[in-house]
Parts: C-alpha cells; sequence; structure tokens
C-alpha cells in the first residue's frame, strides 16, 4: 500500500476549498503532490472526476512532475495519454488494495468464491450455523497477526473474507510448521476447529495454505 501523506490530504482540502480544481495539471500545481502520491491517487481513481481513467491519470503522473507551485500554468507536456483500454474488475480491485489498502468494490474472495465454494470453504458468515467442533475450511485476507506477550507462543490471525471476520489460533507447532507461509502470505486458506464460546467463534487451525488473490494486500503484523 502507497499511503498520502496527512499533511498533502490537508494541503488538499486548503486548496479545493479556496476553489475546486480544473483538472490534474491545476490539482498537482495548487497541492505541491509528489509523483509517488499522484501515481497512488490515479491508481485508486481519485481522478475519475476530471475524466480521466486509472490508466490515463498514471500516464499523466510522470509529465506532471513539472507543474509546481513556482511554474506556470501550461508548462507541462505529454501529459494527454493516448487511447489506453480500461482496467477489468479484478484489476480495479487490485489497484484499489495497492494505494490504499482497501476497496470499495466487491472483496478479493468474491472473486473466487466459486472456486473456494468447490473446495469446501466455507465464509465467515456461514461458521456461525455450524456446530461446536466442526472441522471447518475457511479463507481469507490476513488482517492482523498477534502474539501477545501471555500468549506462550500462540499466534492469532485475523481473516477477512466478503462476509466477515475469522478468528484463527495457531498453536505454537502448526506456526513452526507453517511459518513461512503464515509470516508471510497476504491472504491464506485454513483449516481447524470451530470452537464457540459465549458467542465468539475461533478456529483453531491444524493447517495452512497460501490463497493466491488479485492484488496485494497487506496486514497488521505482531502489535
Amino acid at each position: 500500500m502507497c499511503a498520502v501523506s496527512p499533511t498533502l490530504l490537508d494541503r488538499i482540502d486548503d486548496a479545493r476549498s479556496e476553489q475546486p480544481f480544473t483538472d490534474l495539471a491545476d490539482f498537482t500545481r495548487r497541492t505541491g503532490a509528489p509523483t509517488d502520491a499522484l501515481e497512488a491517487l490515479a491508481t485508486a481513481g481519485a481522478f475519475a472526476g476530471f475524466d480521466h481513467s486509472r490508466r490515463e491519470a498514471l500516464w499523466a503522473a510522470g509529465a506532471l512532475r513539472d507543474a509546481r507551485p513556482d511554474k506556470l500554468p501550461g508548462v507541462v507536456t505529454g501529459a494527454e495519454a493516448p487511447t489506453l483500454p480500461g482496467m477489468h474488475e479484478a484489476e480495479e480491485i487490485a489497484a484499489d488494495l495497492w494505494a490504499t489498502g482497501l476497496s470499495t468494490a466487491r472483496h478479493p474472495t468474491e472473486l473466487v468464491r466459486t472456486e473456494l465454494a468447490a473446495r469446501g470453504i466455507v465464509t465467515a458468515e456461514a461458521l456461525r450455523e455450524l456446530p461446536d467442533r466442526s472441522v471447518v475450511d475457511v479463507a481469507g485476507v490476513v488482517t492482523h497477526r498477534q502474539q501477545p506477550s501471555t500468549s506462550k507462543g500462540v499466534i492469532f490471525l485475523n481473516l477477512e473474507d466478503e462476509t466477515g471476520l475469522v478468528n484463527v489460533i495457531c498453536s505454537r507447532e502448526v506456526w513452526a510448521h507453517h511459518r513461512r507461509i503464515a509470516r508471510s502470505a497476504g491472504a491464506l486458506m485454513v483449516r481447524g476447529r470451530l470452537e464457540r464460546s459465549d458467542g465468539v467463534v475461533n478456529i483453531v487451525a491444524d493447517r495452512l495454505e497460501p490463497l493466491a488473490l488479485s492484488g496485494r494486500t497487506s496486514s497488521r503484523d505482531f502489535r
């Protein structure tokens, strides 16, 4: 994920409150947004209001390095993109995840739900209806990895699919056996035993496998 700094966001709000942006060059000159931030915003579709597709805005971002507050308007050349194909849905979701860490479109697991269902992998929502101590398969984007100081080596994972969150408990032995995948995969498939207590559902993991999804995902690890 490529973040846009809070300082830049404040500059954008201040400039927009003074006068609406007329085009991408005007936005760049008045906000002083650096090229990497322009690319992140373009990738996220932030410039659709200027009639730029994501790819067209990305093309323009490099040329707009010369559109700065100390430069006169109209000096930028090469910002007009040739006709470029639009992104398909999976590409747009991947772009959203890279640029902002989330997507307002469909969740990445929705795009592979048919394949997951064929493997018997259930959704977070479906876990609520399954009996205690069932052996289940779940899958999702890894949102957190945590190892509290009092956990005696137990690792807690949170997976997210299109229906909600799944709490996963990994014993010291399971974590050690799947350590490379468990630490690095952005999304996982997990087989384990469902444990239900006071309305809270956990999956005690027996096996972890990587799940291939469109786009890069990131998690909050060991915080």
